[in-house]
């Protein structure tokens, strides 16, 4: 009796969900198809947001900005390093003679084969990267040291980094995506030039020597002990480690941020001194923009556009002369020779005998150097409140620069022009009374005394 109950019901059920899935399939069957047009539509309008080409051709800004400037003074004696203007007949003399002297390092870099050697890319790639790096560092006075340079097989991640002070690696996937602009390839390399230079790597050990110490401590409470105040101890001990340890975390994170800021702007400038055009340069950042958009809050690097930021900001105070020196020292040194380097996988740009001198070679800008060479060229934008700032700067740790004093009482002027206010006159008299005292027998700087 039970069981053919069960089976009535059992039967009641099985019809009720063939009744139901009978009407699905009708309902199925009646429902409009998917408006894939529409969809598409959707899409396009998320890609005028995430778009890849906009932003690897991403249009840079004016680096002269300003606008209705009044025709400013500027008698061109400041000065950005211990060097003469070369002639142009002259260096392209001198360039000449030097492609002689390349053409005997691609002849026998050529002759080695990749299978040969195991290298990782083939000869005439390393001849492209030998002749951008060279350049550098020739401009540059980076001929105190061999360096050595590998172009890696990664063909997913474009990539390059730098190890101790001469050693720079960068993926095949970085140099084929440039491989037809060398400037954004000497950008690459002055990239990673400037964290060997700039010491970069001895500041992040010393942060990662903190982190151990503290990673070390905070396995304290591990063990058996003897007493509760042991314990407690080692709570307390495993705590702290713990808070210092996320404090290091950031800020390894935040400083190597700040590296690769300055990473930018000194590879830059690097490749400005070596005459590499800048606006073709800027694209490896506009390429790295069309990566992830995440927040860079876990990163050691900047997001891109930050990165784009910085660079447009900083490159505005770029001085000219920069190619001007690059140009004398290329004309006053020698082609560095290369070869395939002895661990069959790299290069090395060889540095002579007769470069190692310890009173000639590169150095970043000094405080007075930067200070100076802001304060111009803030003057030279039209920025004279900041001109007047990073001039006073300057003044502060340096008071024999009498162009600099000179500028100074320019932007001042212009100050008190746009002002009215007297405290700027002051200062403009000052400073050209500085400045004449400095360089009595400079006839800019007695015009200016008089002027004012």
């Amino acid at each position: 009796m039970i069981y053919d109950i069960i089976l009535i019901k059992i039967g009641v059920y099985m019809k009720k969900i063939f009744i139901l899935c009978a009407a699905l399939l009708v309902g199925l069957s009646c429902v409009e198809a998917k408006d894939y047009v529409k969809m598409q539509i959707k899409e396009m309008q998320k890609a005028q947001k995430y778009g890849t080409t906009q932003k690897v051709l991403q249009t840079q800004p004016q680096l002269n900005a300003v606008t209705n400037l009044p025709v400013l003074k500027d008698p061109k004696i400041m000065k950005f390093g211990d060097y003469k203007k070369i002639s142009k007949a002259d260096y392209d003399i001198k360039l000449k003679k030097d492609e002689a002297e390349y053409k005997k390092t691609q002849t026998a870099m050529l002759k080695k084969s990749s299978k040969a050697y195991k290298t990782q890319a083939n000869p005439e790639d390393y001849y492209k990267i030998y002749r951008i790096a060279e350049k550098i560092i020739r401009a540059n006075n980076l001929d105190y040291i061999n360096w050595r340079i590998a172009i890696i097989k990664d063909t997913q991640e474009p990539n390059a980094y730098t190890a101790n002070t001469n050693f720079i690696a960068i993926t095949t996937a970085m140099y084929d995506t440039f491989n037809n602009n060398e400037d954004a390839l000497a950008m690459v390399i002055g990239h990673e030039m400037g964290h060997a230079l700039l010491g970069h790597q001895k500041r992040l050990d010393e942060i990662r020597v903190k982190l151990a110490r503290l990673d070390r401590l905070r396995g304290a409470v591990s063990g058996v002990y003897t007493s509760r105040r042991a314990f407690d101890m080692a709570v307390s001990t495993n705590n702290y480690a713990k808070a210092g340890y996320a404090i290091q975390v950031r800020r390894l994170l935040a400083e190597s941020k700040k590296m690769e800021f300055a990473a930018d702007v000194e590879g830059a400038r690097l490749a400005a001194h070596a005459g590499y055009d800048l606006d073709k340069g800027i694209n490896v950042l506009t390429y790295f923009n069309t990566f992830s958009v995440e927040s860079d809050r876990h990163s050691s690097h900047p997001n891109a556009q930050k990165r784009i930021e910085n660079f447009n900001q900083n490159r505005k105070y770029f001085p000219e002369e920069w190619k001007e020196i690059g140009e004398y020292n290329i004309y006053n040194s020698n082609v560095l020779p290369a070869q395939l380097s002895s661990d069959r996988k790299s290069m090395v740009i060889s540095v002579p005998d007769t470069r190692l001198n310890p009173n000639k070679f590169y150095s970043p800008e000094t405080m007075d150097e930067l200070y100076a060479r802001l304060g111009y060229m803030y003057y030279k934008n039209g920025e004279f409140a900041k001109s007047a700032e990073y001039f006073g700067e300057l003044f502060k740790i340096d008071q024999t620069n009498a162009p600099a004093y000179l500028y100074a009482s320019y932007a001042n002027e212009y100050l008190y022009k746009n002002t009215k206010n007297s405290k700027y006159l002051t200062f403009a008299k000052e400073y050209a009374k500085k400045a004449q005292s400095l360089d009595s027998g400079n006839k800019y700087i007695k015009e200016q005394v008089d002027n004012l």
